[in-house]
């Protein structure tokens, strides 16, 4: 909010005229009134006075701490873009000084503001981009300190890829500190950063680190969704669930066992005799899969310890050892086909 905003609205709420505040201040009623329009500011040794009269402090009078909506940003962004057009990349980068030096508070106004003059330059919408470097770096910096992660984190992220581009892999690497562990964004940055240093087999493993571990966090979401459609008793959509979750273990490569597995479920809610017996049938006869995704294309970057046979034939018995179990296969009593399966 303009200083002349503010000065309007806390005069109203004391309900003071523009003559009287005028009166009170030794200036003249247009003085005021230019203030309020816009049109001037107060000279500075009138600041401490004006505030006193309104009853507020200076950081409020010059709107040091105050917060803008998303909404109120989006329309100053958008004012902004229109101005790029309008007017060109110089007179609205001094439009752009001007909202930050009436909000420098406003970090997510400061780093959006930013994002669009670094755009602009990088599309060669203004002459010597690289002059701008260092107030644009500044702003993200001013960001990059903010009490939200979240805006930490587009700082950050603005950060790096500008130090990226300038082949600055120290300044890049440093920027990466910001995001955590367990983004998967960091891993793709540093897989980033490895190709752009020409480390194609550290970037390579980086990639497939993130293919690795995105396949298990879907996976883990498709089970839980396929139990609470169980629970709701809505097998339609149970089984288009385990469908989907076993489409994505094949296109990870993960094996036959994993492509099966997610419909187990459905089949013993359902308590489908002949579908449980074909993926029991399945799941056994594909055990010795569950490692096939070291021998894909899509990780053979990555460093797997090979499996001895002992492992996979303590996961078939443990896996028939549950198949046994007559509170949860019961329904297959009878069938000697299933007695024939799980007592090989």
């Amino acid at each position: 909010m303009h200083i002349g905003s503010v000065i309007k609205k806390y005069r109203k709420e004391i309900g003071l005229t523009q003559e009287e505040m005028a009166n009170r201040l030794g200036v003249s009623t247009p003085a005021v009134n230019k203030w309020e329009n816009g049109n001037s500011n107060p000279d500075i040794e009138l600041l401490a006075p004006i505030a006193r009269l309104l009853h507020i402090s200076l950081d409020t009078l010059m709107s040091f701490h105050e917060e803008l909506t998303a909404s109120e940003i989006g329309d100053m962004i958008r004012q902004m873009d229109d101005k790029f057009e309008k007017e060109g990349f110089e007179k609205t980068y001094e439009w752009a000084l001007e909202k930050i030096r009436e909000y420098p508070n406003c970090n997510m106004l400061i780093w959006q503001v930013a994002v669009m003059l670094d755009a602009r330059r990088m599309t060669g919408e203004c002459e010597e981009p690289d002059q701008y470097d260092k107030q644009i770096n500044a702003w993200y910096e001013m960001a990059l300190h903010d009490e939200n992660e979240e805006i930490q984190h587009h700082a950050a992220d603005s950060l790096f890829g500008f130090y990226l581009r300038k082949k600055n892999y120290a300044m890049a690497e440093k920027y990466l500190q910001y995001f955590s562990d367990h983004d998967p964004m960091k891993k793709i940055y540093w897989g980033r950063l490895y190709k752009e240093q020409g480390k194609i087999e550290e970037a390579y493993d980086m990639f497939e680190n993130v293919l690795f571990s995105e396949y298990h966090t879907l996976n883990f979401a498709f089970s839980f969704m396929t139990g609470m459609a169980l629970e709701e008793n809505d097998i339609e959509n149970a089984r288009f669930l385990a469908e989907k979750t076993g489409a994505l273990s094949g296109i990870f490569d993960m094996g036959k066992y994993n492509e099966c597995a997610a419909m187990l479920d459905v089949v013993c809610a359902e308590k489908n005799r002949q579908g449980t017996y074909l993926v029991v049938e399945q799941l056994l006869h594909n055990v010795d899969s569950l490692c096939d995704f070291q021998k894909s294309k899509l990780f053979q970057h990555m460093k797997f310890k090979n499996p001895d046979s002992s492992f996979i034939e303590g996961i078939k018995e443990k896996l028939l050892d549950g198949f046994r179990d007559e509170e949860s296969f019961g329904y297959m009593k009878g069938s000697s086909a299933w007695e024939t399966l799980i007592n090989k």
